[in-house]
């Protein structure tokens, strides 16, 4: 048995996907190398797949294992039974086993390859690859390999310009390296901290909707119990009161609410770690660590988005032109997602920008609070006096304040682009 292991300057693309989609249909992630004139192409089915190749451990050559094989030294799940051919007789040395009417022979691994010194991978910013992305990154430090990232807007032009499908990008990442680094970004301890945070904050949110899931079935239960007593046992006060008080009796969400607690914690740590928040959201009065962290995880990585323009029509606080303002045609309007639409933009995104523009409004004398109170102010002049048309009340104060927020979270998403920006250029340097 050999590994892969001598010096090499290879470049390997990556096209991560889901493994399996809505019909169940596999989905692998492709792994393109390119290693001077030699090219491989290797698919990874699983997510033990991807890490065996980050640890240099993923078999591309098998071949039988002996009976003098130590397979102390050979992980369980790179050993494979195979059925024996028909009318063929394995060779006494070979490991081998009846089951039932046939006979098989064990496979072991007789090559392997994965992350090693010198690689240089590139794959595409963002989405589902994070993770592998991560723990190519972290390994890669410690062996002298390196990560690299590019926007998905920008393969999105270099595949067009070469004619190249989305399923090839694990190719035409390689070549759009060769031709054009500079539009490629390393991944370093910074952009693994972005990632650990998202998915501390996919982590906290599922713990916080068990807790809330196992909540709601505990509020059933005890309601049922009440309502359904033979002997008419009610218990004093209203139902809401009897259930927080049996809440804090019930173990299971006293588990759940510590170990939201914990995850909170470490959440903020992780937060604390990072210049974007800590540079940009820390010293924005009323925006605590749970907010920021939101706002945070729903943009990912400034850098998939050139301009404020992309940046707001993701969150969904950009400005449309078009519809209907009660009979009348207007020019202009804010975006909004009817029932029965999709939205087309992120809706974690746009909901933590309004609770952000609902500190302004709490906060009138902060920075922001005052500017909202500006774009109130000017609205207000603009339009005196409420309008009523087909029994709908337009610019009355309710409106003028509605609209005063969404404005003021479209210029904090300006702001914040050209902030964390300024940032990301600083920390190049």
């Amino acid at each position: 048995m050999s590994e892969v292991n001598e010096k090499s300057e290879r470049i390997i693309g990556i096209k991560h996907r889901v493994k399996a989609n809505a019909e169940n249909k596999l989905r692998p992630t492709i792994i393109y190398i390119e290693d001077g004139g030699k090219t491989v192409l290797l698919e990874m089915a699983d997510e033990t797949s991807e890490l065996d190749f980050v640890l240099g451990k993923f078999p591309i050559k098998w071949r039988s294992a002996k009976k003098n094989n130590d397979l102390t030294k050979i992980a369980p799940h790179h050993q494979v039974w195979k059925k024996v051919r028909k009318n063929s007789k394995p060779d006494e040395n070979i490991i081998t086993k009846e089951v039932k009417d046939e006979m098989l022979y064990l496979e072991i691994p007789e090559l392997y390859d994965g992350l090693k010194e010198n690689d240089i991978v590139v794959a595409i910013l963002g989405g589902s690859g994070d993770r592998f992305t991560f723990a190519l990154s972290n390994r890669g430090e410690k062996i002298g390999a390196k990560v690299f990232r590019v926007p998905p807007s920008s393969i999105k032009n270099y595949r067009e310009k070469i004619g190249k499908e989305k399923d090839d990008d694990a190719l035409t990442l390689v070549e759009y390296f060769k031709n054009s680094p500079n539009d490629f970004y390393e991944v370093t301890r910074k952009e693994r901290q972005l990632i650990l945070l998202i998915e501390t904050w996919r982590d906290r949110s599922d713990t916080m909707k068990a807790r809330l899931a196992a909540e709601q079935r505990l509020r059933a239960h005890l309601i049922g119990q009440i309502f359904c007593s033979e002997d008419g046992q009610y218990p004093e006060g209203n139902v809401e009161v009897w259930f927080e008080k049996n809440k804090l009796k019930n173990p299971d969400i006293l588990a759940l609410i510590s170990e939201e607690k914990k995850k909170n914690k470490f959440l903020e740590k992780t937060l604390e770690e990072m210049s974007v928040y800590t540079d940009i959201f820390q010293p924005i009065e009323g925006v605590g660590p749970m907010i920021a962290a939101r706002l945070i995880v729903a943009i990912g990585d400034i850098r998939r988005f050139p301009t404020d323009a992309k940046l707001k029509a993701f969150l969904g606080v950009h400005v449309m032109n078009g519809g209907k303002f009660g009979d009348r045609p207007r020019e202009k309007h804010f975006v909004r997602r009817r029932h029965g639409e999709q939205a087309n933009y992120h809706p974690e995104g746009r909901q933590a920008l309004y609770l952000i523009a609902d500190q302004f409004n709490r906060r009138p004398n902060s920075i922001w609070g005052k500017k909202l109170l500006e774009i109130k102010a000017n609205m207000r002049e603009k339009h005196p006096e409420p309008i009523i048309e087909n029994g709908k009340n337009f610019y009355s104060n309710g409106h003028i304040h509605k609209m005063a927020l969404w404005r003021s979270a479209t210029k904090f998403t300006e702001w914040l682009w050209k902030e964390w920006w300024k940032l990301e250029k600083a920390s190049a340097k």
